[in-house]
């Protein structure tokens, strides 16, 4: 097996399961910073399928997609600790 088709193997697998947990766990939460969490594990699992279907050829690669699949989740990931910080600081 090809060393990147490995790594995107694991990916998908690894970003399922998180995305699959966070999806039970947006059920059950009312706090909007775990809801900017699992929406940026989400944006991982977006991001995974994205690399995934450049490797088979199924899209063509464009800068601006890249950078939105790349830096979205981090920024919602931001989002979230700044919110949590936040609320944190103000007990």
């Amino acid at each position: 097996m090809n060393e990147q088709a490995f790594f995107i193997l694991l990916d998908n697998i690894f970003v399922g399961i998180a995305a699959f947990l966070a999806i039970v766990v947006w059920v059950k939460t009312r706090d909007i910073s775990w809801i900017f969490i699992v929406l940026s594990i989400i944006g991982f699992y977006v991001a995974a399928t994205y690399r995934t279907l450049l490797y088979f050829g199924v899209m063509i690669s464009n800068i601006y997609a890249n950078m939105a699949f790349n830096y979205i989740p981090i920024i919602l990931m931001i989002v979230a600790l700044a919110l949590k910080a936040v609320k944190n600081m103000k007990r």
